[in-house]
């Protein structure tokens, strides 16, 4: 089972998807503030909310709070994206007793709003459990604009971590909100905060594509 997750994360790994970030944008991000704005009801009662907690105020682990906005190619917001995330716990375990990443206690579907925004809060994951050495710490996400085939893009990976290989963290210089290594800071709530931006690439699409709802072997 061990070999089976570090297979997955390390196709994943190799995939590139550089495209993705080509373009950088200098929008705002939205901050705690910005995001409070939006009523209750929109948080709870949507139908397709843009904002979701993945983790509730019950779970352990250190709450974080990651936002940001999906462009499209042409860098105009990209409206109605379907975001799916999912991790392991504060101990490790995507699921109990076993933990498999396809029955993952902590996930959750969002879908961008018209200005293209996101966010979820959550828990800061935990490394495997049992597994050494494990891969970074991470958030998976699996993105499916309108048209598009749902598809996966690389993880959330989180600054500082001593697991990320320099080769990822080479290729995440320079792209700044676009990068998949993110920066947790203490935000005005006193949870830790970071911003990650997308850009819908048809190509990266095609080539990441899910196979019934998963990865292809």
């Amino acid at each position: 089972m061990s070999h089976t997750l570090i297979d997955v994360e390390s196709r994943r790994r190799f995939v590139k998807s550089a495209s993705v970030f080509a373009l950088a944008f200098t929008v705002l991000p939205p901050t705690s503030s910005c995001l409070g704005e939006r009523s209750a009801a929109n948080l709870a009662g949507a139908q397709r909310p843009w904002r979701i907690n993945i983790a509730d105020q019950r779970e352990p682990g250190t709450r974080i709070l990651i936002s940001g906005t999906i462009y499209q190619a042409d860098g105009k917001p990209a409206p109605n994206v379907k975001m799916f995330l999912y991790h392991t716990d504060a101990a490790g375990y995507y699921s109990r007793p076993v933990s498999n990443p396809r029955e993952a206690r902590l996930h959750g579907t969002l879908w961008s709003d018209a200005r293209g925004q996101y966010a979820f809060d959550t828990i800061r994951p935990a490394y495997y459990a049992g597994v050494n050495p494990p891969p970074p710490l991470h958030i998976h996400v699996h993105l499916e604009p309108q048209g598009l085939p749902d598809h996966w893009v690389d993880s959330y990976y989180f600054e500082g971590d001593s697991q990320i290989r320099p080769d990822e963290i080479a290729r995440a210089n320079g792209l700044g909100r676009f990068s998949n290594i993110v920066q947790l800071v203490p935000g005005k709530s006193g949870v830790l905060e970071a911003v990650r931006d997308f850009r819908i690439d048809a190509a990266l699409a095609e080539r990441n594509q899910l196979v019934n709802g998963w990865y292809r072997n």
